[in-house]
């Protein structure tokens, strides 16, 4: 998902300067192609920033890439052994204007995807048990928040954005999506 500033996982990390999360979400298929609402991509974003671990990040996944050794997928993970079938990140990746069927649903429902405060606290702070709790609990890894004006805020992205790894790999398995863009996304 991408929040209503245009930033996703990938532009949070790359941001915050987080390049084992942005390798993360690379071997997940997240897109480098997408824009903010700003015009920037997240290479782009960490470049800007200078945050040179992640600009080498970067380079290091296009690399393996051109070498025909694509990374793990989200459901295989990093360190799984396994290569994904696809392409470039920007080419095999989905970006939709529209929510999965299950956001989507969760939507039509209650109006919103929306999480507790306590669960952003968790996150933020890495507490991989109380993500999984709530998780198993019939919390959705692409619940939404609003923070500073900014709606559209997804665990994920916070995640991202926070360092936090482990936890952005636990809402990769439990299904969060990287790369879905609101109506202000290109």
């Amino acid at each position: 998902l991408q929040s209503s500033n245009g930033f996703t996982a990938l532009m949070a990390a790359a941001d915050q300067g987080r390049p084992a999360v942005v390798q993360r979400l690379l071997r997940a298929g997240a897109n480098t192609a997408v824009r903010n609402a700003s015009g920037k991509t997240a290479p782009q974003l960490a470049k800007e920033k200078g945050n040179t671990e992640c600009v080498e990040a970067f380079k290091k996944h296009v690399q393996e890439v051109v070498a025909g050794r694509p990374a793990a997928t989200a459901a295989g993970g990093e360190g799984a052994g396994g290569a994904s079938s696809g392409g470039a990140s920007s080419a095999g990746s989905r970006v939709a204007k529209t929510p999965s069927p299950a956001v989507a649903a969760g939507r039509a429902s209650s109006g919103v995807v929306a999480v507790s405060d306590a669960v952003v606290a968790a996150v933020e702070r890495g507490e991989e048990e109380a993500v999984l709790a709530w998780l198993e609990g019939g919390g959705r890894a692409d619940a939404t928040y609003e923070r500073g004006g900014v709606s559209g805020i997804t665990l994920l992205m916070t995640a991202a954005a926070s360092g936090r790894e482990r936890v952005v790999d636990l809402l990769l398995r439990h299904g969060a999506e990287i790369n879905l863009q609101d109506s202000e996304g290109d």
